[in-house]
């Protein structure tokens, strides 16, 4: 992509705020799985949070243009650029690295002054570094963990749709005959998350019959892999 340059990340409103300009562009590079990109915008993410954030300690006040206000307090983006960076890694194979960046999200009480929202902030970065542990100790090869997860996501019914996408993905790195989960779990929930309509869900959505796809054409059953294929298309 194009939007990001070494001056910075932008897009068509000269009133949004970098940071949040990012935050967008990140969401496009996932979509797109450019992970170079990807890598590029989760760095701008960090230096301008940690810029911002020296100058909110030495001036006491975080001073931002009145027309370009960011929409998250500033915690957030660091959580944010952590959890970035973590899946740029994790994108790449690169596991002991995204497990780094991963217990950085995981603990952000070092932000001083924090107020009620930075804490609320803090608590669900902690939520999204325990779905996103399992998911990288799945890919780097820990069956072992594979009932523990999939009791997490049956209880956190919002890390379904890509907790089946990091079961299925870690099923095909690692040559895994996961059938139990696939004939008990997976086929009974396809047809709602087929009827997600937000644009996240539906990559997700798309992602994940990617995943059966290549799954079921491992398990020689061409016809149902084909089938995926075509509802890939």
């Amino acid at each position: 992509m194009e939007n990001a340059i070494d001056n910075g990340v932008y897009l068509l409103s000269d009133h949004v705020h970098v940071l949040d300009k990012g935050f967008e562009l990140f969401r496009l590079s996932y979509r797109q799985s450019d992970w170079d990109e990807a890598d590029r915008i989760a760095n701008h993410i960090l230096s301008l949070a940690e810029r911002m954030y020296e100058n909110k300690k030495k001036w006491d006040e975080l001073v931002i243009p009145l027309n370009q206000m960011i929409k998250r307090p500033l915690i957030y983006y660091f959580g944010y650029g952590y959890l970035a960076k973590s899946i740029v890694f994790q994108k790449h194979g690169h596991f002991d690295l995204a497990r780094e960046y991963i217990a950085k999200y995981a603990d952000l009480g070092w932000y001083d002054n924090a107020t009620d929202e930075d804490l609320e902030v803090i608590e669900h970065f902690k939520g999204f570094a325990k779905a996103n542990r399992y998911a990288v100790d799945l890919l780097s090869g820990k069956k072992e963990i594979l009932n523990e997860y999939i009791d997490f996501i049956h209880e956190n019914e919002e890390e379904a749709l890509p907790g089946f996408i990091t079961i299925f993905e870690a099923a095909n790195l690692n040559k895994w005959n996961v059938d139990e989960y696939y004939f008990n779990s997976i086929t009974e929930k396809l047809e709602a998350f087929s009827e997600l309509e937000d644009l996240g869900n539906r990559v997700y959505y798309v992602k994940l019959l990617n995943q059966l796809a290549i799954y079921n054409l491992g398990q020689r059953r061409y016809d149902v892999a084909i089938n995926y294929i075509l509802d890939c298309l």
